[in-house]
């Protein structure tokens, strides 16, 4: 049963990213937060939620073994929902980063909210 979900989930989260990268060449900061500031908005609430795990998880796949991380989470602390509310509120003190892409603005939120101690 958990081996299916995590295929399903993959498909999903593959086809979302095709769909959102093919409306948004750019993938841009501006665009993601656009999808992901209504609260109401299920679909899209799970999208991001998909789209900031896959950037984590990128970026912990492609960081060198020997270097150390730059993004802990605690995820006692943190729902998915709180860290994305946090993303918003860190975008609109930050609106300079609208035009760079999306998974890098991530990237750099996750650095500068959640730095390893």
């Amino acid at each position: 049963m958990k081996i299916s979900n995590i295929i399903l989930f993959s498909a999903i989260f593959c086809v979302s990213q095709v769909a959102y990268s093919a409306n948004n060449p750019d993938a841009s900061t501006a665009a993601l937060v656009e999808i992901c500031q209504n609260p109401n908005d299920q679909d899209a609430q799970n999208f991001c939620f998909g789209f900031g795990e896959g950037v984590y998880q990128s970026y912990l796949a492609n960081r060198s073994p020997n270097q150390r991380s730059r993004i802990c989470f605690d995820r006692s602390e943190n729902s998915r929902e709180m860290i994305l509310q946090k993303f918003l509120q860190w975008h609109q003190a930050n609106p300079q980063f609208d035009s760079e892409r999306a998974a890098k603005t991530l990237i750099r939120f996750f650095s500068q909210t959640y730095p390893c101690k």
